[in-house]
């Protein structure tokens, strides 16, 4: 087995810290250079969507990809990456066909197109590199469209945190049934048979398939704001091959250091249970997106899916494990969340200060 192949990207040491927060500098230093050189517009958007297409997708891999890689990580990565990569694209030529050109499935609609970005924008996506490390689940939404459409933070505050309410209720009910039904299943000591585990690991190829549709459908918008609004191949092409990128390195690093939100969680090595919480996510997802165009949270509904899903679990099945520490679970995953709506906010208010509108 090579080194390489021994690496931990879930829990990295001091030098590896050290090459990613040096490297995160430099290109955060190369951004301004570009901005304050005077560089076109249009290439500052690009320069800007190829960082967040990393960051955007790779904080936000817990809640899309996270489930699958947590419980096939012994799989080789290339076929992972074949596979959301082929959804990805799939997913994208479609949109921009139907949608003249634009990718961003109408959640634009509301946000002007931007001609000129300032610096702050820019630099949005290195920050969300930033939080990211130390497994902070952030918003995406509110930390890189706020600075896009501050007319619409309010909205995007209340469909969220209705979001993280009715996750969590839904979870709180699928799961109370399944345990109702199957106690012995959620027992900590639970091994499932292999016939089993094999029939649920293919089943979570779609599952799979569902929940990045529906988290695309949602979140594109997030990177798609960088870009102008309506592609030509060229371009569409582009921007396919640097998400892809990213996505490859996500899954070669099995999710990075924030995959511990998942991997903490409840039985979710198990592809049967990695299967039901991507479909019902994704099924919370797509219910909101016919709900509203407006743009929402994901993070805050995937964490308050799993939040009701932890808490039912330790009551129904009387874990050993301490009622604190779920709690602690669930509650530090909400604090991590706000700590990343605080940041937002505070980035939009100093957005606002040196580059009012």
């Amino acid at each position: 087995m090579s080194p390489r192949s021994l690496v931990d990207y879930k829990h990295p040491n001091s030098r590896d810290q050290a090459r990613f927060f040096a490297g995160t500098a430099a290109i955060g230093v190369g951004i301004a250079a570009a901005y304050f050189g005077g560089l076109n517009p249009y290439w500052l958007g690009w320069l800007a969507f190829a960082v967040a297409a990393f960051s955007v997708a790779g904080n936000d891999a817990i809640q899309t990809v996270g489930t699958f890689i947590e419980s096939k990580e012994e799989l080789h990565w290339l076929p992972k990456v074949l596979f959301l990569c082929g959804i990805l694209v799939a997913v994208h030529i479609y949109a921009w066909q139907k949608h003249a050109g634009e990718i961003h499935f109408e959640r634009l609609n509301s946000f002007p197109e931007v001609k000129n970005f300032n610096l702050i924008q820019l630099l949005a996506p290195l920050v969300l590199v930033v939080i990211t490390r130390p497994k902070a689940p952030v918003s995406t939404t509110f930390l890189i469209l706020g600075l896009f459409g501050s007319q619409n933070i309010e909205k995007r505050l209340v469909k969220s945190f209705v979001g993280y309410g009715i996750a969590f209720v839904c979870g709180i009910a699928v799961w109370g049934i399944l345990a109702r039904l199957d106690p012995h299943e959620y027992q900590d000591d639970h091994v499932p048979d292999e016939k089993t585990e094999r029939y649920w690991s293919s089943l979570q190829w779609f599952s799979t398939l569902y929940l990045w549709i529906a988290w695309l459908l949602q979140d594109t918008a997030n990177i798609a704001v960088f870009l102008p609004r309506q592609l030509s191949v060229t371009e569409l092409a582009a921007a396919l091959a640097i998400i892809s990128l990213a996505l490859m390195i996500i899954v070669r690093t099995n999710g990075g250091t924030i995959q511990e939100v998942v991997s903490e969680k409840s039985d979710i090595k198990w592809s049967k249970a990695a299967t039901i919480v991507d479909l019902v996510y994704a099924t919370v997802l797509l219910i909101f997106q016919q709900w509203s165009k407006m743009p929402m949270s994901t993070t805050w509904v995937f964490l308050g899916l799993l939040a009701g899903r932890e808490i039912v679990l330790h009551t129904m099945t009387s874990r050993d494990q301490p009622y604190l520490d779920t709690f602690r679970k669930v509650g530090k995953d909400v604090v991590l969340a706000s700590l990343g709506i605080a940041v937002s906010i505070f980035i939009f208010v100093l957005s606002s200060y040196f580059y009012p509108k």
